[in-house]
Formats: structure tokens, sequence, C-alpha cells
């Protein structure tokens, strides 16, 4: 990882073959333990809260916005595909 998200940005997350597992969401909270980074979310339009390890929740996601800014300073997260 080459950075964390920023608290508050947005990101689709696109599941090539697999469209009934897209969703848009909002990074809520980023903490590190035991050496491993998880990742807190909102998905936008119905509210689901969710908690994953970094690496899991950004697979094949791209940044949307920024605080309502459409900016690729999302936090510049890369993942090994």
């Amino acid at each position: 990882m080459t950075a964390h998200p920023k608290i508050g940005s947005v990101w689709a997350r696109r599941y090539p073959g697999y469209p009934q597992h897209d969703r848009d969401f909002r990074v809520t909270g980023v903490f590190t333990r035991d050496g491993v980074t998880y990742v807190e979310t909102e998905q936008l339009g119905n509210g689901d809260r969710s908690r994953g390890r970094l690496d899991h929740v950004f697979e094949y996601a791209e940044c949307v916005s920024t605080n309502g800014i459409n900016t690729p300073g999302c936090g510049d997260i890369s993942t090994s595909r």
C-alpha cells in the first residue's frame, strides 16, 4: 500500500463480470491493528456500513471524489491485482 484513503473520499468498486457486487462507498475510517490496515466504509444509497482489510476493500475500486470535488487525490491507493 502506498497510502491510506482519505476519510470522506468516495469510491466506485466494479467487479469485472460480477455487476451484482458493484457498489459506491464513502470511507468513514482507517485503522491499523497488528500490522494490518482496515477500512470502514458506508455504502452510498442505502447507508450500510462495513469494515474490511484495505487490500480487499480497494480491489477493483476507483476514486470518484474527495469532499464533493472530482479529483484524483483520494489517497493514491494501490493494490496488487
